[in-house]
């Protein structure tokens, strides 16, 4: 039985449609933007473009689903003792942003098309957050904002923070701004929470 070797024009080809394709968004926003503008960009055929995706929402919800599962592994850590309330205020959202820089600036600063990427977006790091808020607090009591919208506050603000940076040209590394945005964020965790909730374990 003879095994076939993986082709490895394909990721680069979808890699190179989906580059085109977040370039013309950002040129002309989404709704503006054909196949045949995509295929062009790329220096492609059409022909080639529908081996891949059935249409540009396709070749883009392909890249957002990549993003999507990057962000979620690196959020899901086995533990609570290994997750600790902070990691959404440390480096992780910036190091990703810096990452998928494409994508965000769609995201973030296109006005055209993005408004249900974005919010999709708002909504998984608020629950992430919210996730690791109620594993910190365990059996506590009644918080004195409820944890659904600490998350979303806190989300929101992740958010802007990362369009500022995408817009001030990444002029601070990932990890400067994740310290930036702690020091921005743990005051209202400690107001409301207390100071436990934003201890390291075995701190």
């Amino acid at each position: 039985m003879v095994t076939r070797k993986p082709d490895r024009r394909k990721p680069r080809t979808r890699r190179l449609l989906r580059d085109a394709l977040l370039d013309l968004i950002l040129e002309k926003g989404y709704d503006q933007v054909t196949v045949q503008d995509i295929a062009d960009r790329a220096n492609l055929g059409r022909a080639t473009f529908y081996l891949h995706f059935v249409d540009k929402e396709d070749l883009l919800m392909s890249s957002l689903r990549e993003m999507f599962d990057d962000l979620k592994a690196r959020f899901d850590l086995p533990t609570a003792q290994e997750m600790p309330l902070d990691l959404p205020l440390r480096a992780v959202p910036f190091q990703h942003a810096d990452e998928y820089r494409d994508i965000y600036r769609v995201i973030l600063l296109s006005q055209q098309g993005t408004a249900a990427v974005l919010n999709g977006i708002r909504d998984y790091l608020a629950e992430s957050i919210q996730e690791r808020i109620e594993a910190a607090r365990g059996t506590a009591g009644t918080p004195r904002v409820p944890v659904e919208v600490v998350a979303h506050y806190l989300a929101g603000a992740l958010l802007s923070m990362i369009g500022w940076w995408l817009r001030q040209e990444m002029a601070y590394s990932a990890e400067a701004m994740a310290d930036l945005f702690r020091e921005l964020a743990l005051p209202s965790l400690v107001s409301v929470f207390g100071d436990d909730l934003t201890q390291q374990p075995g701190a």
